[in-house]
């Protein structure tokens, strides 16, 4: 697999990873406060322009206000399958995820990330997951200054500004529509 491709699969299982852990009640880590120089501050869609020597470590990529990042949804229980190719996740301000990781991996340890999926991350167990987000972390940032990890629901509730999280998921049957499904996230100031 290309480093890009490799570098891709590790930003996206983060990604995903944290979207699963946004709204949840994960008690954990306080805010760090980390400044960055510019130089190791880049546009997400440079990614690509790296090489496979680029070590990504400490490394501070942000998405502006209005751009989009590409989410593919899957849902697959004993009752019920969805899957959607891609949906549009927009920010509605410019957002900073920090990387942290190892700063040399094994040909082992680069395998196991390229095949890390987030069905297979909610799959492993909490002492699995400790162990893995002991060495790769992301940590998100309005400011490039105030970082929250990912598993410090009270750190990036403070970071991104909201009190809690609601998920719903809903079957809705009428006589108007019929049958229908409804999924809701919002967060609460």
């Amino acid at each position: 697999m290309t480093s890009y491709k490799w570098k891709q699969c590790y930003i996206q299982a983060l990604m995903i990873t944290y979207l699963l852990f946004i709204l949840t009640g994960c008690a954990g880590n306080k805010v760090q406060t980390k400044p960055y120089s510019p130089d190791k501050i880049s546009h997400y869609s440079q990614l690509t322009s790296y090489d496979e020597a680029t070590n990504l470590n400490n490394h501070v990529f942000y998405i502006n206000a209005g751009e989009t990042i590409p989410l593919k949804l899957s849902m697959e229980t004993d009752f019920m399958d969805f899957k959607q190719d891609q949906v549009e996740i927009i920010a509605k301000q410019k957002l900073y995820f920090l990387i942290e990781m190892p700063e040399k991996l094994s040909t082992n340890e680069l395998t196991k990330l390229n095949s890390l999926t987030a069905g297979s991350f909610s799959q492993m167990s909490s002492e699995q997951k400790a162990a893995f987000l002991k060495n790769y972390m992301l940590s998100i940032s309005k400011d490039a200054i105030h970082w929250a990890p990912l598993f410090g629901s009270k750190a990036y509730r403070e970071v991104l500004d909201f009190k809690e999280g609601l998920f719903s998921f809903a079957i809705l049957v009428n006589t108007a529509d019929g049958l229908n499904a409804s999924l809701d996230i919002r967060t609460v100031k």
